[in-house]
């Protein structure tokens, strides 16, 4: 137990997105579980391939063919021989199955396996028998001779999967890190391309293009969640960015447009900071009343909540308390929220 790392947190967001077909893990621990509950996703392992597809429902699967520390802990295999165990075998036999069944055409990522323990080179020799994976990649910081000694049979099978295989020498942590950071780049990349998109069906020039290029994998998140109109408490959901972030975007070509300039996920101008949340065509006091964040979140003094519409109605009838008062704070307090339009007008947009 302890504290997830880069690596879970890149697995565990690929795997709510879907961005990634599924995660097969040796790890006991739950560190990318924990992750996800973190952010508000019941995330569960998968120990048989019959779970993997069961729990494809919530997110891609995380199949544990090793065991878990939370799920039927006295069925985790620990040694060569329980793999002549009717039970264990049983198991072992149905996560193969899954994985033939799914893994073919995918490209593997495979990350840190070789291991003192033999056995779990051995499950994954007699599980991996496709022969027609897109690519193959093996982070290991281990040398090419060591892995090879190590595990001698998975190494060749591992080479013969596919004509693309390559081995990374690095930190497997760093790598899952840089790989979550260039598919937030990418989705990034896409959300503003719907907003040039926007601004092409008025029959209008793009007069400033927002970069994701220079953002951290922490800020793109951000950003990610920001367009999604999810909370920073929470996990972003989408693989991609859907119809209704096309007005956020729009917004950030609006700010940089009148001399706004980035920082990070937000922008700041004229001394203040400025964030951009999707509204998706719901009421503003509808929007705000979600951002349920965390006080130690640092609060933007504008939101902009792009595609929201202001109905003038509260969420809820129900006074939230403000200064020493004993009631909650109102979600949302210490920005002020506004819709596209009024940013027009209070910000010059």
């Amino acid at each position: 137990v302890g504290t997830p790392n880069v690596g879970h947190a890149a697995i565990a967001d690929l795997l709510i997105t879907r961005a990634a077909h599924a995660a097969l893990s040796a790890n006991f621990d739950v560190m990318i579980e924990r992750w996800a509950e973190d952010h508000k996703i019941a995330m569960q392992g998968a120990l048989t391939g019959h779970e993997a597809v069961t729990l494809h429902a919530t997110c891609s699967p995380l199949v544990k063919f090793h065991g878990c520390l939370q799920l039927a802990r006295s069925q985790t295999l620990w040694t060569r021989g329980q793999l002549d165990e009717p039970a264990t075998k049983a198991r072992v036999e149905s996560c193969a199955e899954w994985m033939n069944l799914h893994l073919p055409g995918k490209h593997l990522v495979v990350v840190g396996f070789w291991t003192d323990w033999g056995y779990l080179n051995k499950v994954l020799e007699d599980a991996l028998v496709l022969h027609n994976a897109a690519s193959v990649l093996v982070i290991d910081p281990a040398s090419d001779h060591e892995l090879q000694t190590n595990a001698p049979t998975l190494w060749d099978k591992l080479n013969g999967l596919s004509e693309l295989f390559e081995h990374v020498q690095a930190s497997g942590a760093d790598v899952l890190d840089e790989l979550r950071t260039a598919y937030s780049r990418s989705w990034a990349r896409r959300f503003y391309a719907m907003g040039e998109g926007l601004i092409a069906a008025e029959g209008a020039q793009v007069a400033a293009r927002p970069s994701p290029e220079h953002l951290t994998g922490t800020e793109l998140y951000d950003l990610r969640r920001d367009a999604e109109g999810t909370p920073y408490n929470r996990a972003a959901k989408h693989k991609a960015p859907e119809a209704t972030t096309a007005q956020a975007a729009l917004a950030h070509m609006l700010l940089l447009e009148r001399g706004a300039t980035q920082s990070g996920a937000w922008f700041e101008r004229n001394g203040s900071t400025i964030r951009v949340i999707n509204g998706a065509g719901q009421g503003l006091a509808d929007v705000r009343s979600r951002y349920k964040e965390p006080a130690t979140i640092p609060q933007s003094q504008f939101v902009v909540c792009a595609g929201a519409i202001d109905l003038g109605v509260p969420a809820t009838i129900v006074a939230t308390g403000r200064g020493a008062s004993v009631m909650r704070p109102e979600p949302g307090v210490g920005s002020k929220w506004m819709t596209l339009e009024q940013a027009h007008a209070e910000l010059g947009l």
